[in-house]
């Protein structure tokens, strides 16, 4: 159950790692296509 946990909390912390490179590129004028 625990391990579980944490690989759901791994999933989210990286997506929302992804969200913030994302803005962060949108702000400096990178145009980043992706699915």
């Amino acid at each position: 159950m625990t391990e579980t946990l944490e690989s759901v909390t791994d999933e989210v912390d990286q997506q929302q790692l992804a969200q913030q490179l994302l803005e962060q590129a949108r702000e400096q004028g990178v145009e980043l296509v992706g699915p």
